[in-house]
């Protein structure tokens, strides 16, 4: 099926190496949340959970979402008019008025700080031309995330029947927030002043978070609270090479349990590489190329968390082409290499050529530089 049919190699199947301490991670300390989990936040590997499946109300952290559909349609720059269903929303507001005109970086800004209901309407309305619309956008993300136990009703996070997630869901979302350099730049403001753009009104936006202030390792993300929901937070941490999501729902003491959860994750977790960068996986034949054969590498490293006493095995799967044609690049993608551990988690990096190979000259090239040389002597 010519050379464009993929190669499937196994090049790696072995025991990783148990760390010194022997024996299960001690339990975090007890807390005070219904449900709870905590996740490594680059593979989502589970580190401790409970009642982790179960749906609950999440509140504001619903804002999450809301922020995340908008990011990825939108540009910051653009602006806002706020319509008149966006105004009075019941709850926490930026109090926002008909007809004003913000930026969508400073309705993000209000939305996840202030926690602005009004603002998450407003957005809703402005992404989508319609807030229940804007809420199957919602919906169809957390699909695609695989918050599959979860059903957002609204853009803000108010008690509604139809509006409901779980710990591992919301951990899911909080994960995939991280990935947006923007979400993570405004999750950790300590404060954010936005102008209305007709009339220069100015409002003082500050973080609700109180996580960043007391635990120095918290980067975000977002608490929510109503009668029905209680106490919930979507909470990230880093310490080193490691980064942590955290989730707790109904949660009298949120701050003290994420905070417990987070000293749990850092003790006892450990990054492993698997599969360092510029590891070499594979050698492909060149067709027409002044060399006849090339190295293929990893692009980055793939690492994956584990706990002391922890044994591991992975397997590595390389899908190339059975052969390359001249020229190749140095550092052309060539393929990919699909990384398994033996708990079901896959991770894919992709291949890439560690030397150029130039074309090999044709017949005539090669005869008119034999007639060249032998003029240049006579």
């Amino acid at each position: 099926m010519k050379s464009i049919i993929l190669a499937l190699v196994i090049l790696l199947l072995f025991p990783l190496a148990a760390f010194a301490q022997v024996g299960p991670a001690q339990e975090p300390e007890a807390i005070s949340a219904a449900s709870a989990i905590l996740i490594e936040a680059s593979s989502g590997r589970v580190l401790y959970e409970h009642n982790a499946n179960e749906q609950r109300p999440m509140a504001s952290t619903t804002k999450i979402m809301t922020a995340l559909v908008a990011t990825e349609l939108c540009r910051p720059e653009e602006v806002l008019s706020v319509q008149a269903d966006c105004v009075k929303i019941e709850g926490t507001s930026l109090y926002l008025e008909e007809n004003e005109q913000l930026t969508m970086l400073d309705m993000l800004y209000g939305l996840l700080l202030r926690s602005g209901n009004d603002a998450a309407a407003a957005i809703a309305k402005y992404v989508a031309g319609d807030i229940q619309h804007f809420v199957s956008l919602m919906n169809q993300r957390a699909w695609e995330l695989g918050m599959y136990y979860t059903c957002f009703g609204n853009p803000h996070g108010l008690d509604n029947n139809q509006h409901y997630s779980t710990a591992y869901d919301m951990a899911l979302l909080g994960a995939e927030f991280l990935k947006m350099p923007l979400l993570r730049q405004i999750c950790i403001a300590e404060e954010y002043i936005s102008r209305e753009l007709t009339s220069g009104r100015v409002r003082l936006f500050k973080n609700n978070n109180k996580l960043l202030i007391r635990d120095p390792r918290a980067c975000g993300i977002k608490i929510g609270w109503t009668e029905k929901a209680g106490r919930c937070l979507v909470a990230a941490a880093r310490a080193g090479e490691i980064e942590l999501v955290a989730v707790v729902l109904a949660a009298p003491d949120l701050y003290t349990d994420v905070s417990k959860l987070f000293d749990y994750g850092f003790r006892n977790l450990k990054i492993r590489e698997l599969v360092p960068q510029g590891k070499v996986m594979a050698v492909l034949p060149v067709d027409q190329g002044q060399v006849n054969w090339v190295a293929v590498a990893a692009a980055g490293p793939v690492c994956y968390p584990v706990f002391p006493g922890e044994t591991l095995s992975f397997t590595t799967q390389v899908q190339v082409p059975a052969k390359l044609k001249a020229p190749v690049l140095n550092g052309q993608p060539v393929g990919t290499a699909l990384v398994r551990v033996d708990d079901g988690w896959t991770a894919e990096v992709e291949l890439v050529a560690v030397s150029a190979v130039r074309e090999k000259a044709g017949i005539a090239a090669r005869l008119l530089k034999l007639v060249r040389g032998w003029w240049h002597d006579q």
